[in-house]
């Protein structure tokens, strides 16, 4: 591997990381709890609402964890050279 080749993995990997960052990032603000709880505090059909929010979190998560997985996953087999 020339030396140019590993500059340019490196600097591949690193905007990887970056991005993954944020997609994490983004998906743990997104993710108010409190929030939502208080929201639906008085709501007569309070219950149902939290919980389909509460589900959705977690979709998105796992979504978001699958692609996380996947682009570290990549990372590392850019790492075996």
């Amino acid at each position: 591997m020339t030396k140019n080749e590993l500059i340019n993995l490196i600097t591949s990997l690193k905007i990887d990381l970056k991005y993954l960052k944020k997609d994490l990032q983004f998906r743990m603000d997104g993710n108010d709890i409190e929030d939502t709880k208080t929201k639906y505090k008085d709501d007569v059909n309070g219950f149902a609402k939290r919980a389909g929010t509460f589900e959705a979190y977690a979709v998105m998560d796992n979504d978001t964890f699958k692609r996380a997985i996947s682009s570290i996953e990549k990372m590392e087999k850019d790492l075996e050279l």
